[in-house]
């Protein structure tokens, strides 16, 4: 088996220490075994995480389609995912909440959804799916081509200016959600229980499905809680990774952090290779750290 898991590691300080103190004995043992061969990515400040890069070279596309690889969609459409958020300003400028934050019901998002499709008729060739609370999908022949965003995995918890997108088209969308989410009665209701209103969407991940199956399992419970920075949940999330998945025979492990995704596989080792990974433990945290 082939096993990706992406936000293994982050940059900041606080995460930094999480994963310097966690005890990975399985995670450990295969990075004993196996072999770097291949890193993709570039730095943190790209559109794209690093485990979306892989897996585009996996599947032998050009460039990532985050939301047409959910859906497993053909190439007919384009596809993006439509976020609900969010936007927090503050005194040093907008942040961009992580979707989780919302605690957003499955109707409420129907709900959401449902207003925001006058914006995407289906009359005009729109189709939408949803995925979750949290992850709406929309579709079409040709009105997403050319059209370039950052993840949400990107943006989420992050001030908003680094990423905007360029596309005109793109920010009109955004402002016209936002106008209509300003003030409506699902918002108001939301903000009467506490709740954070949904006051904007981020569109990204865009493209069309191509390629060939990845053949990699990709196990993305750190998500959520790396997002929402909630490192004792990540670090949870770390330990039930290394006693379920890591446990396992694997035949590859890719590892991603913010800046690269690094694969380790099975390769022949000379004899003074073998007896080096005998004696001598993997730094589990400088393996993550570099990512």
């Amino acid at each position: 088996m082939h096993l990706m898991i992406p936000h293994a590691s982050a940059l900041d300080e606080a995460a930094r220490h999480a994963f310097s103190s966690l005890a990975l004995p399985n995670l450990a043992a295969q990075l004993a075994r196996l072999s770097p061969a291949g890193t993709w990515g570039d730095d943190e400040f790209s559109p794209q995480p690093p485990h979306h890069l892989a897996l585009a070279a996996l599947r032998g596309q050009a460039e990532p389609s985050a939301a047409a690889w959910a859906l497993d969609a053909g190439p007919e459409l384009a596809w993006a995912l439509m976020t609900p958020v969010h936007l927090a300003v503050g005194t040093d400028g907008v942040d961009v909440l992580p979707p989780a934050a919302l605690n957003l019901s499955e109707s409420d998002a129907a709900r959401f959804a449902a207003l925001l499709r006058e914006l995407w008729p289906e009359s005009e060739g729109w189709q939408w799916r949803l995925l979750d609370a949290t992850r709406w999908a929309i579709g079409h022949a040709s009105g997403l081509d050319g059209l370039q965003a950052a993840s949400i995995e990107r943006a989420a918890g992050q001030h908003i200016e680094p990423w905007l997108p360029e596309s005109r088209v793109l920010r009109r969308w955004q402002n016209e959600a936002q106008m209509l989410l300003h003030g409506h009665a699902l918002n108001e209701a939301r903000e009467a229980r506490g709740e954070h209103p949904v006051n904007s969407v981020w569109i990204g991940d865009i493209g069309r499905s191509g390629g060939q199956a990845a053949g990699v399992t990709v196990d993305a419970r750190l998500t959520e809680p790396l997002l929402s920075g909630d490192l004792a949940a990540w670090s949870e999330a770390w330990s039930s990774l290394d006693a379920g998945p890591l446990a396992r025979p694997l035949t590859s492990l890719t590892l991603c952090g913010e800046r690269f995704a690094t694969r380790f596989t099975a390769q022949p080792l000379s004899l003074v290779e073998k007896l080096r990974r005998r004696f001598k433990a993997p730094d589990v945290a400088a393996v993550l750290e570099a990512l």
